[in-house]
């Protein structure tokens, strides 16, 4: 299916007044200084002979998927990056990054989603509605003519990060999965705060969300929805070499998460690699160029490492053929 023209949606209607004070309390807290996340921080757009863009969306089913991609010009595929950003920002603010790639030799595409049965949403918290959803943009990827599709990587953003986890999970042939703070364990992240007040607030805001998409507050179904799909909980099915970055200063997401997730793949006989940045928060890439710039480099690093140099005995995306 082609791409049709990009069209932006208007987000909800008139918030409630508990989420607006929820949304400074946890601007003040999170982002130190009063800062904003800057996605063009360390990778500002900048004309580049050679570099080609796509910018649009496409629908599967219920599922509208905006995708934006730069590549460079080449003679044969391209090993490949789908990008997932965190919650505040959407597929256009992950351009920088796609360029910066592109640069490097890399077909880079950002996504992010919209249900068609409540497009006033853009990016939600629950994009998928089942695992055939959660393939769309890896498949739409796969199927491009300048993509390689035994050479593609997942790069996702604390929410896009856990996407991309859970992507990889239904995806063996992944080649390699760089997930920057992610929440690898819904269940445990919550309880672990049960006892701070901020916590207890950023809990309880997170809380009401996923039963406001998910449509029920029952406790077994939310467990469902989000405790079975958590990272920790999908080791023994992703099979992909794993990349975790998380600053050690990180109250959104702490970096025991990543600590724990990367232990249970050692266990299991999975490839897991944990970068600590010091005196990091979260979206600390985004924030701080010197920091954002140690973590680019372990990225790019790890990247030529599993797509470039694994050209040889690669095993298929979907070993037996694609789902669906």
């Amino acid at each position: 299916m082609s791409l049709k023209e990009d069209v932006k949606e208007a987000e909800g209607g008139r918030p409630m007044e508990i989420a607006r004070a929820f949304f400074l309390l946890s601007f003040l807290f999170f982002f130190p200084a009063g800062c904003q996340p800057n996605y063009f921080l360390l990778h500002p757009l900048e004309p580049v002979p050679g570099v080609y863009r796509e910018n649009g969306f496409f629908d599967r089913g219920q599922l509208r998927v905006h995708w934006l991609a730069r590549y460079p010009d080449s003679r044969g595929p391209l090993p490949a990056v789908l990008v997932h950003p965190d919650r505040g920002s959407l597929s256009d603010d992950m351009e920088g990054i796609c360029l910066a790639l592109a640069k490097e030799g890399y077909f880079a595409a950002a996504v992010d989603y919209q249900r068609l049965e409540n497009l006033r949403v853009r990016n939600p918290l629950l994009p998928w509605k089942s695992p055939e959803e959660a393939t769309v943009s890896l498949k739409h990827l796969q199927s491009h003519p300048r993509v390689d599709p035994e050479r593609i990587a997942l790069l996702g953003y604390s929410k896009g990060a856990i996407l991309s986890l859970q992507i990889a999970s239904l995806a063996p042939g992944v080649k390699a999965v760089v997930a920057y703070y992610p929440l690898t364990d819904f269940e445990e992240w919550q309880r672990e705060g049960q006892n701070r007040f901020w916590w207890r607030l950023f809990s309880w805001y997170f809380s009401w969300q996923m039963e406001k998409e998910a449509g029920t507050s029952n406790r077994e179904e939310l467990k469902k929805i989000f405790w079975g799909p958590s990272p920790i909980n999908l080791v023994d099915k992703i099979q992909s070499p794993v990349l975790l970055v998380h600053g050690d200063k990180d109250r959104t997401f702490p970096v025991p998460q990543s600590q724990r997730f990367c232990q249970a793949m050692r266990s299991a006989g999975k490839s897991c690699e944990l970068f600590v940045v010091s005196g990091a928060g979260h979206v600390f890439n985004f924030l701080n160029a010197e920091q954002g710039e140690m973590a680019w480099g372990k990225t790019t690093q790890f990247l030529e490492q599993t797509l470039k140099k694994s050209r040889l005995a690669r095993p298929p995306i979907w070993p037996g053929g694609p789902p669906g």
